[in-house]
C-alpha cells in the first residue's frame, strides 16, 4: 500500500500528471476558454481564476496539499501532442477509508472518453493508497453531464445530500456516488 499516489499515470491516450508552474499559462487559458461553461458549476470560476497569477498561486498551494496527504491534484494532458486537456484530483476529504475525485474537462476535449479514461485510471490509482477502500464522486443533481462520469464507471448512487449552493446551476441537491469494489 501507498502513502501517496504517483506523480505520473499514463494511459492509452493521456498523460495525467501533477502540473508544475510551467502549465500556468496553459490551465488558464482553458479556464477562460472554458469559463462560461465552468461557472455554472464550479464555485472557483471566476475572471480571477483565468489569470497565470492565480494558477500559480493554486499550483503552489496544491503542492502544500499534496506533500501535507489532502488532495492530489493533477492535470490531464493528450499523451501524444502534450495539450492540457482538463483536471482531476483526489482529495482527502471525505473520512477515512475513502478519497473523493474531482474533475473538469476543457470543451475541445469532450465527446471522446477523456474523463472516462482519467477517472478510471485514478480510481485504480486510489484503491493503492493505503487505507482507501471507496472512491466517492459527487455532483449536484442538476449536472447531468458530471452524472454520466460515474453512471458509465459502475458508481452507484449512494445518496443525496443537502449541500448549500456554490456555484449559479447548483439546486444543493448533492448527489454522492460511490465506487466499492466490494460493494459492486
Amino acid at each position: 500500500m501507498l502513502d501517496v499516489p504517483p506523480d505520473r499515470i499514463v494511459t492509452d491516450r493521456l498523460v495525467i500528471r501533477r502540473e508544475s508552474v510551467d502549465d500556468a499559462v496553459a490551465i488558464a487559458d482553458a479556464i477562460d476558454r472554458n469559463l462560461v461553461r465552468l461557472v455554472p458549476w464550479m464555485g472557483w470560476a471566476t475572471e480571477e481564476a483565468t489569470q497565470p497569477s492565480a494558477q500559480l498561486a493554486r499550483i503552489a498551494e496544491a503542492v502544500e496539499q499534496w506533500d501535507a496527504g489532502e488532495m492530489f491534484d493533477y492535470g490531464i494532458f493528450d499523451h501524444d501532442g502534450g495539450a492540457f486537456l482538463g483536471k482531476i484530483g483526489m482529495h482527502r476529504r471525505i473520512g477515512p477509508h475513502g478519497i473523493e475525485l474531482g474533475y473538469w474537462l476543457d470543451a475541445q476535449a469532450e465527446g471522446r472518453g477523456v474523463i472516462s479514461e482519467a477517472v478510471a485510471a485514478l480510481i485504480q490509482e486510489a484503491l493503492k493508497l493505503d487505507g482507501i477502500r471507496r472512491v466517492e464522486i459527487h455532483c449536484d443533481a442538476a449536472n447531468l453531464r458530471s452524472q454520466a462520469v460515474p453512471r458509465r464507471l459502475g458508481f452507484v448512487l449512494d445518496r443525496i445530500e443537502h449541500q448549500p449552493i456554490a456555484a449559479v446551476s447548483e439546486t444543493g441537491e448533492h448527489m454522492v456516488w460511490v465506487y466499492q469494489p466490494d460493494r459492486r
